[in-house]
């Protein structure tokens, strides 16, 4: 929902930097393979499950893929390939325990119509012409709106796999969001599915996905300590180091563990800017701080990064321009060319920090801060709250996050200067000198933000008229955001234009037809149809 970019000072995210911000077709024809053996493997779960018998090796594997692949297209054809055959197998071994179990017990079996029938002596190219066929008839069997709400019920899907694996990290496996995302998957495979059935499923798994946000908020704090307001340094010590990238803070923390009594200064890249406010992370002192000044992982960071690089499991990686022995992942699927660190045994890559040249000598940067101070933050939105209730502020704006920093931020520049002194401003990304504006640099940690909004709009109504969100940012989390938020009563909401490799554009539109949600062109016409000038 509500994300912040990393520094003022980067200019590209990871699609920019690489000049390519669409899905290739070979890609597309094996996610749709992919997709397919996923939800089919998902109705067996489901009919094993009627039969009291649970397959959580299954489910797991399902939402472990959909976390680690889907939301990224950033793997090569002959990774896609190795992951499709590895899901195939998934499915023709959950189907071959319904069918025995059938059999067993003289059941009258309910049997999926069109399994995929893929064989090892076929060529990469007749698996991407036949998930082109799937796609084409998906295409011309179902109606547009089928289609959009499909494809929107498929982001909703990956969002709450993307946060029950983060769960899973602690040992935390919550099985409602678990079996509701089987039932998600197992919609996707009937051609005829109502739109209200769809659409009441979108709105159990949104909902699903906002308490495993706020369980994740609970989960941090008890495993990491309070949130404070920190500066984090950027400059560089003349050291041996490791850049952690990505997203999984419990990576890091493990690192952080294991290499304690090692002559190694530890840097976090992305995302793991956040893990420096957290009050137990601090606790180490060769956590020194963060390096690189590009959104996500991009290539020059890591690139000019004289170390050894863990990427974080479950990151949206990419490796395919990258020098080789010096990168190491947690994550099960593992990229060409990176080493796997498994059961939590950094020694390896340990090692290859240790014989890697390091930092020769130290570099100076601006630092950032990030965080917040509880107290403060209290006694400001209870002052907000007030002000609001009695209508000495009229209307509260929220600013989300970014994209492209160049467009989006001069986006930004233009509406806060619109915006009348009778209006608060909580930004999660833009700042400026106002006496009507707080940002709040939260790096992206969507359970942190919650709670922060939570806290805000505690006392405020949010279904009132007055309150308009902007969002800048679009990634596998946004639609079930925005979703929650129109469920809340948000009637205000605008969105950037999203790249086509994230959200297609006929969804996006789809989106403005349904939950209202606008696309943000105008700042001014902007705040005009939102009756704040």
């Amino acid at each position: 929902m509500l994300y912040n970019f990393f520094s003022d000072n980067f200019e590209y995210d990871e699609c920019t930097a690489r000049g390519a911000c669409s899905v290739p077709p070979s890609i597309s024809a094996l996610h749709e393979i992919l997709l397919t053996t996923l939800r089919q493997s998902a109705f067996y779960v489901l009919k094993l499950k009627d039969m009291s018998i649970d397959s959580p090796e299954t489910e797991e594997n399902i939402i472990n893929t959909f976390a680690n692949v889907i939301s990224t297209t950033d793997y090569s054809d002959a990774q896609l390939l190795s992951l499709v055959s590895n899901a195939y197998y998934g499915l023709l071994k959950i189907r071959k325990r319904y069918m025995d179990i059938c059999n067993e017990q003289n059941i009258d079996c309910t049997d999926l119509k069109s399994i995929l029938n893929l064989t090892p002596e076929m060529s990469l190219s007749q698996i991407i012409a036949l998930g082109e066929k799937s796609f084409l008839h998906k295409y011309k069997t179902s109606s547009q709106d089928q289609k959009n709400l499909g494809d929107v019920l498929l982001l909703v899907i990956k969002s709450v796999c993307a946060n029950i694996s983060k769960l899973i990290s602690f040992s935390i496996r919550p099985a409602e969001a678990v079996n509701e995302v089987m039932n998600g998957l197992n919609l996707l495979n009937f051609e005829k599915i109502t739109l209200n059935k769809c659409k009441n499923q979108i709105k159990k798994l949104a909902r699903i996905d906002k308490e495993i946000t706020e369980k994740l908020y609970q989960t941090q704090i008890e495993e990491y300590g309070n949130i404070q307001k920190v500066v984090v340094s950027r400059s560089t010590e003349k050291s041996k180091a490791i850049l952690v990238s990505g997203s999984n803070l419990q990576d890091l923390m493990n690192l952080l563990k294991f290499s304690q009594n090692e002559d190694i200064d530890i840097y976090t890249h992305g995302e793991l800017l956040i893990a420096h406010a957290f009050e137990n992370f601090r606790k180490f002192p060769n956590l020194k701080g963060q390096f690189g000044s590009c959104n996500e992982n991009c290539v020059l960071d890591f690139a000019t990064f004289p170390g050894a690089i863990l990427l974080s499991k479950n990151s949206n990686i990419n490796t395919e321009y990258l020098y080789r022995g010096r990168l190491f992942t947690t994550s099960n699927i593992l990229p060409h060319g990176v080493i796997a660190v498994k059961d939590n045994d950094f020694s390896e890559l340990i090692d290859s920090a240790k014989n890697a040249k390091g930092f020769a000598k130290g570099q100076t940067r601006q630092s950032e801060e990030i965080g917040y101070d509880l107290n403060e933050l209290t006694i400001k939105f209870d002052e907000i709250t007030q002000k609001f209730n009695n209508g000495e502020i009229k209307n509260i704006i929220v600013l989300g996050l970014i994209n492209n920093p160049r467009s989006q931020m001069d986006y930004f520049e233009k509406l806060v200067k619109k915006i009348p002194k009778s209006t608060f401003i909580l930004s999660f990304s833009y700042n400026t000198e106002r006496e009507n504006f707080l940002k709040i640099n939260l790096v992206n940690n969507r359970p942190l933000i919650y709670n922060v909004l939570y806290r805000l709009f505690k006392n405020i109504p949010i279904n009132s008229e007055n309150i308009s969100f902007f969002l800048a940012k679009c990634d596998v989390t946004s639609i079930s955001n925005i979703i929650n938020m129109k469920e809340n009563g948000i009637k205000n909401i605008y969105l950037t234009n999203c790249s086509p490799n994230v959200i297609n554009p006929a969804v996006q539109a789809f989106l403005e037809k349904v939950y209202k949600i606008k696309t943000a062109v105008n700042p001014e016409k902007d705040l005009e149809n939102f009756g704040i000038i």
